[in-house]
């Protein structure tokens, strides 16, 4: 499946009642994995969205819009259908009525979704930081460019991101872009990653 054009097909899973209407996007899925040599059992995961749009005048891209994309099922459906409403979402908001109610096989949809990301990738860039007393720490930047939907709204609480940014969560079938990163497309090709406060869930995998 790795480097080809791939269609994610869900049958059984449904968004019915979700009425933001959404149209069909391509953006690139940004992939962080950070690894610590110390205090840390596997490797911290994050997902991100940059959107890539160009001047209306000038034929080259403006500084990319990046904002967070959750692509593990760690918040209730109510959030999840929130967003896709356009209204404000709480992901880390965990209370006596948060429901999870989500559509059918949305587990399998974000494994596969995740899947696809990770064997379409394309590394971007490494970041190593070293302290005095032996912690060592490397986070690798990989880029996914795809074509599909988003559920894009405004997050609302005070966790891992500020009240007022923009999140987003997967909707519907993804394809993946061949040969979308061009020398072109530059601005987020050699984009430095060094300062980005790319921590927005605690999501760590051993594998």
């Amino acid at each position: 499946m790795k480097n080809k054009v791939i269609l994610i097909i869900l049958l059984l899973i449904s968004f019915s009642g979700f009425t933001q209407n959404l149209t069909e996007k391509e953006f690139v899925i940004l992939t962080f994995e950070m690894e610590r040599n110390k205090d840390s059992h596997g490797t911290f995961i994050y997902y991100w969205v940059a959107e890539l749009k160009k001047y209306d005048k000038v034929d080259e891209y403006k500084e990319p819009k990046i904002y967070s994309l959750f692509l593990h099922e760690f918040y209730g459906s109510e959030q999840l259908e929130s967003c896709c409403l356009g209204k404000v979402s709480y992901p880390y908001a965990m209370t006596t009525g948060t429901e999870f109610n989500f559509p059918e096989n949305y587990s399998e949809y974000l494994t596969e979704l995740r899947e696809l990301v990770k064997d379409n990738r394309q590394k971007i860039q490494v970041i190593k930081k070293e302290w005095k007393d032996g912690y060592k720490e490397k986070v690798t930047v990989y880029a996914t460019t795809v074509r599909g939907k988003l559920c894009e709204c405004e997050f609302g609480g005070d966790t891992y991101l500020t009240k007022g940014d923009r999140i987003s969560f997967p909707k519907g079938n993804y394809e993946i872009i061949k040969n979308y990163l061009t020398s072109e497309k530059r601005i987020l090709l050699f984009k430095d990653f060094s300062d980005f406060d790319y921590a927005n869930t605690d999501y760590r995998t051993g594998k």
